[in-house]
């Protein structure tokens, strides 16, 4: 902030998603918006917003406005007067304001065009300011926002397959049902604690976000319990839910998140390298689980192609196995042979 000021913080939070002003002094501080009108105010008897503010409208969400707004709502863009004297609404109580504003982030679904020509260098995309009056002086907030390379996304990669081979072989393991529950219990374990790191990085709306956010995770994450269970009593099922409930988790849980093996920082509550695990051992278990799936069923398709007991004894068998039988076959032909003889 330039000049400094005591009791007063504006830091981009969410992986550089949102700003967050936070306010602990005895301040009256006023964020301007993208046309220098007031836009928030935070003060001792909470957060409001003008509800004519044109950034009212515009930061609805990360890359903007996304569908309409019902007429009369403040976010209307047809509402909006930058140039009118405010209309304050109080939206939250406390003296903290998060809010996505587009200058402090890329606006565009792709990366800069300097970022793609040169993705392994750093580069400044630009300078970003945004404007405060606090006790009606002017405080201007500046940043960067820069590109940072990430790392080469093969080791991690490479320990995927390993996690993934390990447990597929796990399916030929004579004890493979103790081994696959505790495999599927291993991914649900770990992606739920991605999850929750993931949550956990909002500044707000943490168990919304996680229950939201999760939900086809939260299915799978029940299949693969049961399927943990049908594996210890040595359920035919098992396998199969375990495969299926790994396969769902790799691809939501894991292939979803792929970006963070390649990308210097992501929304998680925690070190990157932390999110690069959790995201690689997810992925696989999940695959390991399909492919312990196809050996176990392989298995068992070979097992009835060459187990006879498994269709019956077949005639040979009959003959060689029952005495009885055969001797009555040998005694009715006793008297057919005196006849003849006599």
């Amino acid at each position: 902030m330039n000049p400094a000021v005591d009791d007063v913080s504006l830091v981009p939070v969410e992986n550089g998603s949102r700003v967050k002003l936070t306010v602990t002094g005895n301040h009256t501080v006023i964020v301007k918006g993208y046309n220098d009108e007031p836009y928030l105010r935070v003060d001792s008897a909470g957060v409001w917003q003008n509800t004519l503010s044109s950034a009212t409208y515009l930061n609805r969400g990360r890359y903007g406005p996304q569908g309409p707004s019902p007429a009369g709502d403040a976010r209307n863009d047809s509402g909006r007067d930058d140039k009118a004297a405010s209309h304050w609404e109080k939206i939250a109580d406390g003296r903290t304001a998060v809010w996505h504003d587009h200058r402090t982030h890329w606006m565009g679904t792709q990366d800069p065009p300097v970022v793609r020509a040169a993705p392994a260098r750093f580069h400044q995309i630009y300078a970003w300011t945004i404007p405060l009056t606090v006790d009606d002086r002017v405080v201007l907030t500046t940043g960067t926002l820069d590109w940072v390379p990430g790392p080469s996304p093969v080791p991690w990669l490479a320990l995927g397959v390993v996690v993934a081979a390990g447990v597929a072989a796990s399916g030929l393991h004579q004890r493979r049902g103790i081994a696959l529950a505790a495999a599927v219990t291993a991914i649900v374990g770990v992606d739920v604690t991605h999850s929750t790191l993931v949550a956990f990085s909002r500044v707000e709306g943490r168990l919304s976000g996680f229950v939201y956010g999760n939900i086809i995770e939260m299915v799978a994450w029940i299949l693969g319990l049961a399927a943990a269970v049908l594996l210890v009593r040595r359920s035919t099922a098992g396998p199969y839910l375990a495969g299926t409930a790994g396969f769902v988790i790799a691809m939501v849980g894991g292939f979803g998140d792929l970006g963070v093996l390649y990308r210097a920082s992501a929304p998680i509550a925690g070190p990157m390298d932390l999110a690069r695990t959790l995201t690689t051992i997810t992925i696989g278990i999940g695959f390991g689980l399909l492919g312990a799936t196809a050996l176990v069923s392989r298995r068992r398709g070979s097992r009835k192609r060459t187990d006879p007991g498994q269709n019956g004894p077949d005639r040979a068998d009959l003959k060689q196995t029952d005495p009885q039988r055969n001797g009555r076959q040998r005694n009715g032909m006793l008297p057919a042979q005196r006849d003849m003889a006599s």
